[in-house]
C-alpha cells in the first residue's frame, strides 16, 4: 500500500483491532463498518463473498439491512449479483453517481431490488482479493447522488485489501466446519439407516414366519379338516345338503383367509386402483371383525398425489399407513379411526387418527411395528411424527414426504376405480 496517509494508517489499525476475536465473517465485517465509515461516510455497506469456486455468492450487510441479508443463509448464483462485473474481474471497480439509473447494476435476473427500495444511489464497489484471486467485493453506498470520487475508490480498495485475507480465512474455516458437520451427519444417517434396515429385515423375517404359522395352524388345518370330511362322505356314499353347505362354508373361509394373507404380502389393490382405495380397503378389512365395532372414515384432498410417487416410495408409504391402522385397531381401544390424505405444493401428508387411549412416549414405542414405520420413513426420506390426536386423547400418526421424492423413478400407471373423482 504505497503513499498511505497517517490518518488511513490509524484507521486500518482500528479496523485490525475491530476484527480481532471474531469467528463469524458477518460479525467480523460489521465490526469494521464503523471504522471504514470514518474514512468513507456511508448509509449502507455490504460485502459480497464468492462461494463454491465462484458459482454462488453470499452477502453480509452492516447497518441498514435489505433483502440481500438473506443471501448469508441462502446463497444464489453469482450471475445474479448486481456487482458481478467486479466479482468476475471484468471491471477493476464500479463508481456510480446514481446506481438507480446506472445500467451496469441492472439486467435480467439481477438481485437489484434493494438498490431501488433503499435508494442506494452513490456507490463504490471494489474487489476483495486473497491469494491473488478475487474472493468477493466491498460495496459502499449513500442515498444522495454523486457523493464519491476516485480518491474514495482508492481508500475503499485499501480497506478491502486489508480486510479481505481475514474475511477469506473465516469463510474457509466456516466452510471446513460445515463440511465436517455434514460428513458426520451423513455418517450418522447412514448408520441409522443401516441399523434400521437390519431391524426391518429381521421384522420381515418374523412376519414371514408368522405367515407360515398362520398358514400351517389355520388355513392348512382347515383344508385338512375339509379333506377328512370329504373322505368321510365318500365312504358313506351319500352327502346331505347340510353337510355340503358346511363344506362350502369351510372352503370359503379358507379362501378368504388366503386372500388376506396374499393381500398383506402383495397390495394388489394399491397396484390396480391407487393409494386412496388401497388404504380404504385395508381400513375396512382391519375393523371388519372388531368387537365392539369401530367406525372408520377417509378424507382425501390430495387429488391423487400419492399415485404420482414412484412405486417403491408409494408402497413404503402404504406400508406405514397400514401399520398405523393395524396399531390403532389392535392396541388403541378406539371407537373411530380416520385417515386423512392431503397435499401442498411441496409435500404429501398422510395422517392416521384414532380416538383411543393415546400413545406411549416416543422412546417407549421405538421398537416393533413403530420401529419398522420409522425405518421405512427414513428409507424414503419421509418425516414421521407420532403424538396425541387432541387434548382429549387419541393418537395421530402423520407421514409427510416431498412430492418430488424419487423423481428419477417412473411412477407406475394405475387403473381408475369406479369411485375415483367422486
Amino acid at each position: 500500500m504505497a503513499s498511505v496517509s497517517p490518518i488511513l494508517v490509524d484507521r486500518l489499525l482500528a479496523i485490525s483491532r475491530a476484527l480481532a476475536g471474531h469467528t463469524n465473517p458477518g460479525e467480523a465485517f460489521r465490526a469494521t463498518a464503523v471504522e471504514i465509515g470514518k474514512l468513507i461516510p456511508h448509509d449502507h455497506m455490504d460485502v459480497a463473498v464468492l462461494l463454491q469456486e465462484g458459482a454462488s455468492h453470499a452477502c453480509y450487510e452492516a447497518g441498514y439491512h435489505t433483502s440481500w441479508s438473506s443471501l448469508a443463509e441462502q446463497p444464489l448464483p453469482t450471475s445474479r449479483s448486481p456487482v458481478r462485473a467486479v466479482l468476475w474481474g471484468d471491471m477493476p471497480y464500479l463508481l456510480a453517481a446514481d446506481a438507480v439509473a446506472d445500467p451496469r447494476f441492472h439486467f435480467d435476473g439481477a438481485l437489484d431490488g434493494p438498490i431501488y427500495s433503499a435508494e442506494l444511489r452513490s456507490r463504490i464497489v471494489v474487489p476483495l482479493r486473497a491469494r491473488g484471486e478475487i474472493v468477493g467485493a466491498l460495496n459502499i453506498s449513500r442515498h444522495d447522488r454523486d457523493c464519491y470520487c476516485l480518491e474514495d475508490v482508492d481508500v475503499a480498495q485499501q480497506c478491502a485489501d486489508f480486510i479481505a485475507p481475514y474475511i477469506f480465512a473465516l469463510l474457509q474455516a466456516n466452510e471446513a466446519q460445515r463440511a465436517v458437520l455434514a460428513e458426520a451427519e451423513a455418517r450418522n444417517r447412514e448408520e441409522l439407516l443401516r441399523v434400521g434396515a437390519s431391524r426391518l429385515t429381521e421384522g420381515m423375517e418374523r412376519e414371514r414366519r408368522r405367515m407360515a404359522m398362520d398358514l400351517h395352524d389355520q388355513t392348512l388345518a382347515d383344508l385338512a379338516r375339509v379333506a377328512r370330511q370329504i373322505s368321510a362322505l365318500r365312504s358313506q356314499g351319500v352327502a346331505r345338503a347340510g353337510q355340503l353347505a358346511d363344506l362350502e362354508a369351510e372352503v370359503v373361509s379358507c379362501l378368504t383367509e388366503l386372500r388376506h394373507i396374499v393381500d398383506d404380502m402383495r397390495p394388489s389393490v394399491l397396484e390396480l386402483f391407487g393409494f386412496r382405495d388401497a388404504v380404504e380397503a385395508h381400513l375396512n378389512r382391519s375393523v371388519s371383525r372388531a368387537k365392539p365395532p369401530i367406525a372408520v372414515g377417509i378424507v382425501d384432498s390430495s387429488d391423487g398425489s400419492a399415485d404420482d410417487l414412484p412405486e417403491t416410495t408409494r408402497t413404503a408409504l402404504y406400508r406405514i399407513a397400514q401399520e398405523a391402522i393395524n396399531n390403532a385397531v389392535r392396541h388403541a381401544d378406539a371407537g373411530r379411526i380416520e385417515v386423512h390424505i392431503g397435499s401442498t405444493s411441496a409435500e404429501l401428508v398422510v395422517a392416521v387418527i384414532d380416538d383411543g387411549r393415546g400413545c406411549d412416549p416416543p422412546a417407549a414405542v421405538a421398537s416393533g411395528g413403530v420401529g419398522h414405520m420409522r425405518t421405512r420413513a427414513a428409507l424414503i426420506g419421509a418425516r414421521l411424527e407420532i403424538g396425541r390426536a387432541s387434548r382429549k386423547g387419541g393418537t395421530r400418526v402423520e407421514i409427510a414426504i416431498d412430492r418430488k421424492a424419487g423423481d428419477d423413478e417412473a411412477a407406475p400407471p394405475r387403473v381408475e376405480s369406479a369411485e375415483a373423482g367422486q
